[in-house]
């Protein structure tokens, strides 16, 4: 019986497959899956050269395995759940002895793999994926420069409820190879290297896009400063961009300049908080405000989203300029109103913080 009939196998491909080497699981469904084929069948042998063959090809790639390993073992659960679920096997017993093969060729798999990569002459299989989170701390904290001929670029992202490894992939695969991550749940730092900022932009835009629209950046480029002065940067402009409730995208300074001049003021913060405080007193007046900004000052369109009338509007706008002192029916009071709103939404997000 054949265990192909859980998750259908893409075809093996050339048996030199250096070429075919991305992410591990790409390589893991090219070249491990079709290994599982038959396990279920009476006389079954495990290709043992195939599965090292995997891992020395690996190893020619220049990556550690530990993130391979990682794969072939998500691999293998997902069969063995598959197994347990089939129902074309007549019975609960038939499926777990199903389910044990499984599992016992997953792990034949991963100490052969372990096998081929150890024959190809590279150190340890875990060494590469420390090494480059070390990398990261060691530039981030300020510990270590960068090589002469190399700049980053240092990202803070916010990624919601994605699962850090694969952010790291998404990174390493439309950013490049050499990108260093320092990553946990709900987001982290990236330093991706790029010829200039524009570039740097644009990759991180595409790693964004591959992650499904959901993560937020904000993203410094060195030039004179130092990495860890610009991850203190980057943390900051994200935290504005959070704070103005901006669609996830890539954000640089010159998007928050005006409130970021401002957050690192204390008097003119302490000042822009004092302006909008009888407003918090007032929920039907401060929804309002809100509104008019996320409609770029636009109150025929602030109305519609109210469901009010436009009179309404006008009428609640003159008592915000009235408990403010700063009319947002005039460009300077709105842009005014707009900063003195996000230094209090940044003020909310680090008190929930601390």
């Amino acid at each position: 019986m054949s265990v192909n009939k859980t998750i259908s196998p893409v075809a093996a491909g050339p048996s030199n497959h250096a070429a075919d080497v991305q992410t591990p699981r790409k390589t893991v469904v090219r070249h491990v899956l079709p290994l599982f084929s038959d396990v279920l069948s009476d006389g079954f042998v495990l290709d043992v050269l195939a599965a090292r063959r995997v891992g020395h090809t690996w190893a020619e790639s220049g990556r550690g395995l530990e993130r391979l390993l990682e794969a072939v073992q998500k691999l293998t659960a997902d069969l063995v759940d598959k197994a347990l679920n089939r129902p074309d096997l007549r019975d609960s017993g038939t499926r777990c002895l199903a389910a044990q093969r499984i599992s016992e060729l997953g792990n034949r798999i991963l100490v052969e793999l372990t096998r081929g990569f150890a024959e190809a002459g590279t150190t340890a299989p875990d060494h590469e994926e420390p090494t480059r989170r070390k990398q990261a701390e060691l530039l981030l904290s300020g510990a270590a420069t960068p090589a002469a001929d190399r700049t980053y670029a240092v990202v803070a992202v916010a990624t919601a409820e994605l699962d850090p490894a694969v952010v790291d992939e998404a990174f390493r695969a439309h950013a490049g190879e050499d990108t260093l991550t320092l990553l946990a749940d709900g987001g982290g730092h990236v330093l991706v290297p790029a010829p200039d900022k524009a570039d740097a932009v644009h990759r991180t835009g595409k790693v964004l896009d591959a992650l499904g629209g959901t993560a937020r950046a904000a993203l410094v480029w060195p030039g004179n400063r130092s990495v860890s002065a610009c991850r203190s940067v980057a943390d900051d402009i994200l935290a504005e961009a959070t704070s103005l409730e901006f669609a996830p995208a890539v954000h640089v300074l010159d998007d928050v300049l005006l409130e970021f001049a401002a957050a690192h003021e204390p008097v003119v913060s302490n000042a822009l908080l004092k302006v909008i405080q009888p407003l918090l007193a007032q929920p039907v007046l401060w929804e309002t405000l809100q509104v008019l900004l996320a409609e770029d000052g636009n109150r025929g369109k602030a109305a519609e989203r109210l469901i009010v009338h436009r009179s309404t509007v006008d009428y609640r706008l003159q008592r915000i300029g009235q408990l403010t002192g700063h009319s947002p029916c005039t460009v300077r009071g709105l842009r005014l109103l707009a900063t003195a709103s996000a230094m209090h939404r940044l003020a909310e997000l680090r008190r929930s913080a601390a």
